[in-house]
């Protein structure tokens, strides 16, 4: 399942309760209370494990040492009237040891006891015994030589009686909550001390961790420059963590240093345009004031000029005229001199308007070169301006790279 992460600037970021070190603390003291807990619970599942696997042979075990006591007690001549001063005892003994015993006459023991010593036999009564989830031994008690010397009526083989012991499951989860009370004490002790130990151990390991958060959030500040590096103080996974830092920090001075060497061959070659279009501009401003003060002349003089004016042309083709007219009266002779003086002005007036056709065109060219280079002028004049752009951006660009670039020492030094 995917993480969720947090926006940069979410507000719990940098929180104390956010640390890794209370993260770190919390989850382990939990982890060790859930071991804790599934200990107790694994031992308690034992205990009812052991009640119903070995329970009832434990059971018949001291049902068994029970009647051995009994037998032992009968060896003696008056064994009857000690048994009456032992057997509250074995109650007593056997109570504090969690188990429920009875010990009950049979019919012929009592008549023997009631016979020979003048006493009614009552053993260990069972009493009031409550129901519940138990394992219970029922062994009989048999007679045996030594034992008709009191039990007169009795015979070998016959039964004197008989041992019940119960033990109940409670009694075991008893004893089981007793000893959990010591062992949860020492528990929570050893929970406790193990959370001190691992923050100690944790802080004391997690020192390099913060001196590299140090200097990632000196990197991180506004301008921060780059002359921050992070001290390696041990070999494990975060010395390389602070190694491979420094070196990268490094790298990006090193990329910084070429950059500011590719700015300032920008601003070398922008300084060199700059001349270069002074130049070009001054020539571009000559030969546009040249180009147009030609026009004007030209124009001026055009139109100050009588003889190439249209009146002038239109008087020519009156003279031409009436000199053919004149023509026609004259003799043949004369007549024919004054038909090539005609013929020559046709051809000088042809050539005068060709040649003002061919001036005309000749202007017309001047001002639309005029026109372009007044375009090339505003063109120049637009360069200008994005050059003076890519300045302000070369000059930020340097700005940039000397706030983020560590200082020379030696130039500091000079």
């Amino acid at each position: 399942m995917a993480r969720q992460t947090l926006d940069e600037s979410s507000p719990l970021i940098g929180r104390f309760d956010q640390s890794f070190l209370i993260h770190m603390i919390r989850d382990f003291f939990v982890l060790l209370v859930l071991v804790t807990v599934l200990e107790f619970a694994l031992k308690a599942g034992m205990v009812y494990y052991t009640f119903r696997t070995e329970g009832p042979e434990t059971t018949r075990e001291v049902a068994a040492d029970i009647a051995d006591n009994v037998r032992s007690i009968m060896r003696n001549e008056g064994g009857p009237v000690a048994a009456r001063t032992v057997y509250p005892i074995l109650e007593t003994n056997w109570n504090d040891l969690g188990y429920r015993i009875a010990i009950t006459p049979s019919p012929v023991t009592t008549r023997s006891i009631e016979a020979g010593f003048g006493f009614t036999p009552e053993g260990i009564p069972r009493g009031d015994w409550p129901d519940a989830v138990n394992n219970t031994a029922t062994l009989p008690v048999t007679a045996e030589p030594f034992c008709l010397a009191c039990h007169s009526e009795a015979e070998v083989g016959d039964v004197l009686g008989e041992v019940v012991v119960r033990r109940d499951l409670a009694t075991d989860f008893a004893e089981w909550i007793e000893d959990m009370r010591l062992t949860g004490l020492l528990s929570l002790g050893k929970i406790v001390l193990h959370s001190v130990l691992l923050f100690v151990i944790l802080r004391a390991r997690l020192e390099p961790l913060l001196g590299l958060r140090a200097v990632v959030s000196n990197l991180a500040r506004a301008y921060g420059g780059l002359t921050h590096r992070a001290e390696i103080r041990t070999a494990d996974e975060f010395g390389v963590l602070a190694r491979d830092l420094n070196l990268f920090l490094d790298r990006v001075c090193r990329l910084m240093e070429e950059l500011d060497a590719v700015l300032q061959r920008v601003v070398a070659v922008n300084a060199d345009i700059v001349a270069i279009q002074a130049d070009l501009r001054d020539r571009i401003d000559c030969l546009t004031g040249r180009i147009r003060h030609l026009e004007r002349s030209a124009m001026l003089s055009a139109k100050a000029e009588p003889r190439l004016s249209q009146a002038w042309f239109d008087a020519a083709r009156r003279a031409v005229a009436d000199l053919e007219a004149r023509a026609t009266d004259m003799p043949a002779a004369g007549g024919a001199g004054l038909a090539d003086l005609l013929e020559d002005l046709r051809a000088v007036v042809g050539n005068a308007e060709a040649q003002i056709a061919t001036s005309e065109r000749v202007f017309a060219d001047l001002g639309e070169l005029g026109d372009e280079s007044e375009k090339l002028k505003r063109a120049m004049a637009e360069m200008i301006r994005l050059e003076e752009r890519m300045e302000g951006i070369v000059e930020t660009g340097s700005v940039l790279v000397q706030r983020i670039r560590p200082p020379d020492p030696e130039g500091a030094g000079g």
